[in-house]
């Protein structure tokens, strides 16, 4: 059974403003990270739990897991009902910082 994909607020402005910088150098780079991006999100809800554990979440129960794309990390929760998308990091940033 196939789960509903939802995205965060802060997921989708993050990924925005990534693809905004990206934009400023090469238009059709940000929109290939973008579409890639959002197409393997949608691909979560046939097999939520297809990709890693997220290692920066304390006390993680096993549902909040991340994927990698280029040098993007999309973290995401699979949830009874749904899954969600919590955020999208640059490789280079340490998510640690915003996790409380």
């Amino acid at each position: 059974m196939s789960k509903k994909v939802e995205w965060t607020n802060i997921a989708r402005a993050s990924l925005d403003y990534y693809c905004s910088t990206i934009e400023k150098e090469s238009p059709s780079s940000a929109n290939k990270v973008k579409k890639e991006i959002i197409q393997t999100s949608k691909k979560l809800a046939k097999n939520p739990y297809l990709y890693q554990l997220d290692e920066y979440y304390p006390n993680n129960n096993g549902s909040i897991r991340r994927f990698f794309r280029w040098s993007y990390r999309v973290v995401y929760q699979v949830r009874e009902d749904k899954i969600v998308v919590l955020q999208v990091y640059h490789t280079s940033v340490n998510p640690s910082k915003d996790i409380d």
